[in-house]
Parts: C-alpha cells; structure tokens; sequence
C-alpha cells in the first residue's frame, strides 16, 4: 500500500488536534493512529478544513485566541490541571430503578471556556468533525478530572468504585451549567436559552437550522461553569442511558448541542 503524502498527514493532524498542530508530535503520541484517522477524516463528506469562522467579535483579543486556539489535548489538560471543584452529587436515574450517576460542577476561567466550548480545536469543533471524534474528545476529557472529582466528596449511596464506573462510563459527558439544572446553589447553572437565533459559530452546517437545538448551538457562550454528568450506572457497572439522550452525539454533530 502507498504511503500516504506528509502533506495529507498533516492534514491529518490538524483537522483532529487543532490549527497548530505538528504532524510529527501527533505521529509520536502512542494513543493515535493518524494514518486510520485521516483515512476517517478524508471520507468525510460533511466537513472541508477550514469551516470554521465567527461573527463579528467586538473584542479582538477574544477572536484572535479563538482562531489560533491549542490543540484539544492541551485545552483539556490545562481545564484538569486549573479547575475547581464546587460540588458533586449523586442522582438517581428517573427511568430505570437502581442506576445513579455522579454529577459535578466545576469552575474554570472564561477564556479557557471559551477555547473548549466555542473554538474549532475544542470540545464541541470535535462533534463537529465528526461522531467519533467529539466521543473522543469527550472520553479524553473524562479521563483526566474523573480521579480528582471521584475523590473529592465520599457519598454512601454512590461508592467510589461505583462514582468512578459512572464517569468513565461510555455515556458519561461533560457540558456548560444550565440554568434549572443545579442540585446546589454552588452548581446552578449559567448558561439560559438565548433570547435571538443570531449565529455567532459559522461552519455551514450549525448556522443553518431552525430548531432550538440549532438557535443554541450556533451560539457562542463565554462563561465559567462545567458540569461533567456521568453515566447511569447499577451496582454492577451495568450502564443505562436515558431515552433523550440516546443521539446525543448526532445532536450535537447536526446542531452544536443537544
């Protein structure tokens, strides 16, 4: 089989780990196999490098950080190595008798929200990219702040091991606070239902919708609250995962949220 080009490799790299991503360095981390990916990425129809623009942001320092953002392993392990821990609770699933989840919320600073929720190398850019990609991005985020939010409060109806199956959990997720959903005053939530459907992401796909999913998705939020929820979980490590949000990922993918 022939060699993919450098060119195309790099091309590779880029597309999953940001603008200023450096082929080589991408090639020499152990977790990736760029030339499977990039064969991943080259037969996608839905997205051309380069897609990625924002409305017209008043604050040009912001703009600037958001066109040249890192790459998402290093916004993920600089949320990891910053965030601080306001909360964890246990909640018990609606749907299914027996499975509990861990909830937490954490707060970071607003410009590195802003990097992992609104830039093109961030959390949601991954979804974007493709299905695969934001699960990627979402199991890498979970597993680097499960330790320390597994750690951070004992709770008797939720055992560590149990807290720990339910935030590596394939289901487990990680989002921005809404408002309404908070189990404590230190976790309520940021982030309301925008009051217009004027786009602020422009990729060509979230800008296009007319369902709320898309009205929310195309928007750009600058705040400083992360809620990682993970996944419903027995005391068996059986996992059960809630009818709504069963498409998650395509969700997101078609829209920016879900």
């Amino acid at each position: 089989m022939a060699e993919e080009p450098d060119s195309q490799k790099a091309f590779a790299a880029r597309a999953a780990f940001g603008p200023k991503a450096d082929f080589a360095e991408v090639f020499a981390c152990p977790a990736v196999n760029v030339l499977v990916h990039y064969k991943a990425v080259a037969s996608r129809k839905f997205r051309a490098y380069g897609n990625w623009n924002f409305a017209p942001i008043a604050d040009a320092g912001r703009r600037r950080k958001l066109e040249t953002a890192p790459s998402y392993r290093q916004i993920a392990q600089d949320i990891a190595s910053s965030l601080h821990i306001l909360c964890t609770h246990p909640d018990p699933c609606d749907e299914a008798a027996g499975y509990t989840r861990l909830v937490s919320c954490v707060t970071i600073e607003p410009e590195l929200f802003d990097l992992f929720f609104n830039s093109e190398s961030g959390y949601r850019g991954g979804y974007f990219l493709a299905h695969t990609e934001g699960l990627r991005a979402n199991s890498h985020i979970l597993g680097l702040v499960a330790p320390a939010l597994v750690a951070h409060t004992s709770h008797p109806s939720l055992p560590h091991h149990q807290a720990e199956w339910s935030l590596t959990a394939e289901s487990a997720k990680c989002w921005l606070a809404e408002v309404g959903k908070g189990f404590c005053p230190a976790c309520e939530g940021e982030w309301a239902c925008p009051q217009d459907s004027v786009a602020e992401i422009l990729n060509e796909r979230w800008e296009l919708g007319n369902e709320p999913k898309a009205r929310y998705g195309r928007k750009a939020p600058r705040l400083t609250k992360l809620r990682f929820l993970g996944a419903f979980v027995d005391k068996a490590g059986k996992e059960y995962v809630t009818t709504q949000k069963r498409e998650r990922a395509d969700h997101i993918f078609k829209f920016g949220w879900s």
